[in-house]
């Protein structure tokens, strides 16, 4: 639950961060990602997402209510954030792939079969970025 909470405040500063310097000039996306650590980004929010999902295998019961789908589109804004501090193109693609998944699993409140699948192939590609992400970035 503390990584939830962590995980929670550092999207309410990065949001604020964003909107505090909206007036300036350049790319304000520049000024608060921090370069190299899309894995770790990517691992924090697909961790906060997992806290509120039934276990794999149940994703036919998965009730897709606000909070789980304000989780998984927290995976897809972090990914799409994150898409230059990836440490290889590989883990950039696979980075991809979840946060695609993430945003097709979390359109709607009541889901439908391609949601459901969506859903499935989120949770397996999810694994394999954090596995990547272990591999590029060491222990």
């Amino acid at each position: 639950m503390p990584e939830a909470v962590r995980a929670l405040g550092c999207l309410i500063a990065l949001l604020l961060a964003g909107c505090s310097q909206a007036d300036e000039p350049g790319d304000a996306l520049e000024t608060y990602t921090d370069s190299g650590d899309g894995c770790q980004q990517a691992v924090s929010a697909i961790g906060y997402a997992d806290d509120l999902l039934l276990v794999l295998g149940q994703e036919d019961h998965q009730k897709f209510d606000a909070a789980v789908r304000s989780r998984l589109a927290a995976v897809a804004g972090t990914i799409s954030l994150e898409m230059e501090d990836f440490p290889n193109r590989r883990t950039s693609e696979q980075a991809g792939r979840v946060g695609r998944l993430a945003d097709r699993a979390q359109t709607s409140a009541t889901p439908d079969a391609e949601q459901i699948l969506a859903l499935r192939e989120y949770r397996r590609e999810a694994a394999q970025l954090v596995i990547d992400c272990a591999g590029a970035t060491g222990p």
